[in-house]
């Protein structure tokens, strides 16, 4: 057997002995996006529309632009409060503040323009998007740092704060650590 052979031998072997939590699909994740259609008030999309999000409390933006669809994404936001402005030639902007991104969180917002100028805004607030995720079927919680201080954690070991939620288990790779 050559040394190549035996190498993706060794890899195939691992792959097939990973425990399910770490296949893909499957991972948790410590960011969040921000997703969603950019419409006019017929339904029709707005495709090359300038999409702006802003981290309320850092300041820092980051800009992406509406597809032919006009659907846009922002993904890998840290958990924070953001605000998002839509500008597009032609029409109002929009602007919703106070979106909550939280870890593993993906809040949908459909901005709808009006035709106007683009010195003219559109403003709403975020506490009325809607709250329930529709786009998929996993649960997360948040824990503040009141509840991480307040719980008691048996070995200070800060990740065992997750089997305390409804559901949760502790996955076999865990168990062998202990």
């Amino acid at each position: 057997m050559n040394k190549s052979f035996r190498t993706a031998l060794a890899l195939a072997s691992f792959c097939l002995r990973e425990p399910s939590a770490y296949r893909a699909g499957q991972r948790q994740s410590v960011y969040g996006s921000l997703f969603g259609t950019v419409s006019d008030k017929t339904g029709a999309a707005v495709s090359g529309a300038t999409v702006n999000i802003k981290d309320e409390a850092k300041g820092t933006v980051v800009t992406v632009t509406s597809n032919a669809s006009g659907d846009y994404t922002v993904p890998h936001l840290i958990p924070d409060v953001y605000d998002l402005k839509v500008t597009a030639k032609g029409f109002k902007s929009f602007e919703a503040k106070g979106i909550s991104v939280e870890a593993d969180t993906a809040p949908r917002i459909d901005p709808t323009l009006d035709v106007g100028g683009s010195s003219e805004t559109v403003e709403v607030n975020a506490d009325t998007q809607p709250q329930l995720k529709t786009e998929s079927t996993d649960v997360s919680t948040v824990f503040d740092q009141q509840q991480v201080a307040s719980l008691p954690v048996g070995d200070q070991n800060f990740t065992n704060l997750q089997l305390l939620l409804p559901g949760a288990q502790l996955l076999g790779l865990v168990a062998r650590g202990r």
